[in-house]
């Protein structure tokens, strides 16, 4: 069995398929939560106003590395 696919204090956003109403929003991995009896991993994520939520690994999408620095 694979482990979790992002790691805690990466960025991430939610994949499209998954519209966040706040906007284009970059959220940060706070915790690795248990993954659910059908397999699917899950997280706590963080917004930049601080507010958490969780997320399955499916919802999620890597931040572009470049994006992330800021260039």
């Amino acid at each position: 069995m694979a482990g979790h696919r992002f790691t805690v204090g990466e960025q991430v956003r939610m994949a499209a398929r998954y519209p966040d109403p706040a906007g284009n929003t970059v959220y940060e991995i706070v915790r690795l939560m248990p993954e659910t009896p059908n397999g699917e991993r899950h997280y706590r994520v963080k917004n930049p106003t601080g507010q958490e939520r969780a997320a399955a690994e499916s919802q999620l999408s890597a931040l572009d590395a470049a994006l992330a620095a800021g260039t």
